[in-house]
C-alpha cells in the first residue's frame, strides 16, 4: 500500500498523534474527542518543531480556547478516506480512533519520521490524551492564558488576563 500523498500537513499530524504512544504505553489509543485533538495539536504547534511541521495551522481563541477549523476539516478529510472513525456510543463525546486502513497508513507514515517528530507527538499524546476535557484547557489556559478572551468555559475566568482599566 502506498501512503496517499494528497493528505496534508494536518491529517498526517492527526494520523501521527493516533498512531503515538499513549500514557499507557498503547499504540493506536483513540483521541477522546474534537476538543482533545484541538488543543493536542496545538500544543504541538507552539514548539518550535511544530510550528514548521504545521504552519498551516492558525489558531485563534474561541469558545474553548485555541481553535482552528482546518483540523475539523481534516478530521473530515480522514473519515471520508477511511483512515479514522468517530465512535459515540460509550458517552457523550466523539472518540476518534484509526480504523485499519488508517492504522497501516499511519505505521507507514511513522517509520519514515525522525525520532525528533515521534518524540514531541508522543510527548503531547502522553501528557494531554489521559486528561479530562477540563483538566485539559486548564492545562492549556495556563499556558497560554491569551486564548482564553472568548472562551466560554468557566476553567478560563481563572486564568483570563484581567484588562487595564484606564
Amino acid at each position: 500500500m502506498n501512503l496517499d500523498v494528497k493528505l496534508s500537513a494536518t491529517q498526517l499530524a492527526i494520523l501521527t498523534l493516533l498512531r503515538s504512544e499513549d500514557i499507557k504505553g498503547n499504540k493506536y489509543s483513540p483521541i477522546p474527542g474534537k476538543t482533545h485533538i484541538v488543543k493536542e495539536l496545538f500544543a504541538i504547534r507552539k514548539t518550535d518543531l511544530g510550528a514548521d511541521l504545521l504552519s498551516e495551522l492558525k489558531f485563534e481563541p474561541d469558545n474553548y480556547g485555541p481553535f482552528d477549523e482546518t483540523v475539523f476539516a481534516a478530521l473530515d478529510g480522514l473519515r471520508d478516506a477511511g483512515y479514522i472513525a468517530f465512535d459515540s456510543s460509550s458517552t457523550n463525546y466523539v472518540k476518534i480512533s484509526l480504523t485499519d486502513k488508517g492504522k497501516e497508513s499511519s505505521d507507514m507514515f511513522w517509520y519514515i519520521l525522525k525520532d525528533d517528530i515521534k518524540s514531541l507527538f508522543k510527548y503531547v499524546k502522553i501528557n494531554y490524551n489521559h486528561l479530562s476535557s477540563e483538566k485539559l484547557l486548564e492545562r492549556i489556559y495556563s499556558a497560554y492564558p491569551e486564548m482564553t478572551v472568548n472562551s466560554i468555559s468557566k476553567v478560563a475566568k481563572k486564568y483570563r488576563p484581567n484588562e487595564s482599566v484606564l
